[in-house]
């Protein structure tokens, strides 16, 4: 058992070592990636504004009273909590950290983070994930690709090709997207001084946003050369002879690799294999294309359009129609796409394996077969779902519908304020009791401005009273919801007995 050094970041904080049992701790080579960058007039007037104010309030608050005292007592974070704009950047940031790939942490001749055939705003899935299941050798490691594949290449070509292969894929140094966007100094985790302090909030935040992801862009540029560097500076002082390193993979190794490489047919590149197969079509696909392939995000069932019927804003459909499905197969369409992967017998190295520079070729035959990959098929613990490497997406359904209900009840609650504060305000059981209350008064002109002083104040107080008891039901019954929310997200949360 053995870990890698302490590595230290650019300010020279520690940064928690990976352990990657099966190494011995001897002498290897260290890379660094974890740096931080781091009025009315009337007395009445003011009367119903003070219970519009009051009742609004009570609206549009008793959902989050119940939510935040359910969970007050206990350890369970909410999914549904709001995260500020801090945290949020936080995960992100780490996620990027995530997605570095290093070439001491290996499985089986792969690595832990994709190559980068895709950008970086497709890979949005769970990174801890991906990596506790390549660890287990249920989902093929990220291989480097091979552009071109010849079986008739000698031994030595193929080495001399695979030796030239770098660690992720180049970079755009200055892409279109952040063109014009100041990024400042990169070692300041403060950059508020780039933005202009006389813009509006909302031109503020949109700045915040653009400047933040610019800046992580140009960090993991930075990340990823410093483990460039470091292989590179690695691989030629073991090839000059002043240093051994375990980490780097042997001759044996990389022959055996990339000596029977497989086109995945999605990305046209090739690897080696195994590869993973498509559990319902046993078609092949790589792990960078495999985690590419998501749910369709949250969205209103698709209805025909009845053209004697008003069309309907998406703010006044039901949030809890919202709805997304699972992910279809890219060759053959079957619903809830699933991958198999069967990992070599002879060929485990890496983290939970023996050291790739100490790998020898077996000249034994493969015992892979039909057999074991049928029986590997029919093993639900060999069986990767594409919704296994993205497990939130039903906290984010979820928050959706909380988001577009917060939404239409903000929207209701403003039209509810201004009726209470002013009755005659686009209401159109006003407008008939205003036309009954005119004709009353053109028969009974003897009763004079006094009778219809008194009707006005008491259809004022009968539509408060109406108003009153419409946004009472209404929270009633958006608090019972959350309350179903938040049981449903519990009871998924808890443990299950294994």
């Amino acid at each position: 058992m053995g870990n890698v050094p302490t590595k230290l970041d650019q300010d020279g904080n520690p940064i928690e070592p990976v352990s990657r049992p099966g190494y011995p701790s001897g002498n290897t080579g260290s890379s660094s990636t974890g740096t931080s960058f781091s009025g009315q007039s009337t007395n009445d007037g003011k009367t119903r504004s003070k219970r519009a104010t009051s009742l609004v309030s009570t609206f549009l608050n008793s959902g989050s009273r119940y939510r935040s005292g359910s969970m007050q007592d206990t350890t369970y974070h909410s999914p549904h909590k709001k995260r500020s704009t801090k945290e949020k950047e936080q995960m992100k940031e780490q996620h990027a950290r995530n997605i570095i790939v290093k070439y001491d942490e290996s499985v089986d001749g792969g690595f832990m983070a994709p190559f980068g055939s895709y950008s970086y705003d497709k890979l949005d899935y769970d990174a801890t994930v991906v990596k506790s299941l390549i660890i287990q050798r249920r989902l093929a490691p990220f291989y480097t690709p091979l552009q071109d594949f010849d079986p008739t290449w000698s031994r030595e070509e193929l080495l001399k090709i695979v030796d030239g292969l770098p660690l992720h894929a180049s970079f755009d140094e200055n892409p279109e997207e952040f063109e014009d966007i100041p990024i400042g100094d990169l070692k300041k985790p403060n950059f508020d001084y780039l933005i202009d302090k006389s813009s509006s909030k909302k031109e503020y935040r949109n700045m915040h946003s653009k400047i933040f992801k610019a800046r992580l862009y140009q960090k993991r540029i930075y990340w990823q050369e410093r483990e460039n560097e470091s292989f590179l500076e690695t691989k030629l002082e073991v090839r000059e002879g002043k240093a051994q390193n375990n980490y780097l993979p042997s001759n044996d190794l990389k022959y055996d690799l990339y000596s029977n490489g497989s086109e995945c047919p999605i990305c046209f590149l090739y690897f080696p294999e195994p590869m993973n197969y498509s559990k319902c079509c046993q078609q092949p696909i790589c792990t960078e294309c495999f985690v590419q392939i998501k749910r369709a995000e949250p969205h209103f069932p698709h209805e025909e359009v009845d053209p004697t019927k008003p069309i309907q804003n998406d703010n006044e459909k039901d949030p809890n129609l919202l709805t997304t499905e699972p992910s279809n197969c890219p060759y053959c369409a079957t619903a809830e796409f699933a991958v198999v992967y069967t990992p070599p017998k002879n060929r485990k190295v890496g983290i939970q394996g023996i050291p790739p520079a100490t790998y020898k070729s077996v000249n034994e035959p493969s015992e892979t077969n039909d057999k074991d990959e049928t029986t590997t098929a029919k093993n639900p613990n060999n069986v990767v779902s594409s919704d296994a490497i993205r497990p939130d997406w039903e906290n984010k359904l979820n928050k959706e519908r909380i988001r577009l209900a917060r939404r239409s009840a903000n929207a209701t609650a403003i039209h509810v304020s201004n009726q209470l504060i002013d009755p005659d305000y686009a209401s159109t059981s006003n407008d008939t009791t205003i036309s009954s209350s005119r004709k009353t008064t053109i028969t009974t002109s003897r009763h004079g401005s006094n009778t219809a002083s008194r009707g006005s104040r008491q259809r004022s107080r009968q539509s408060i009273q109406d108003l009153e008891n419409e946004m009472i039901q209404e929270a009633i019954r958006l608090s019972l919801e959350d309350e179903q929310q938040q049981n449903k997200s519990l009871k998924n949360k808890s443990p299950k007995k294994k």
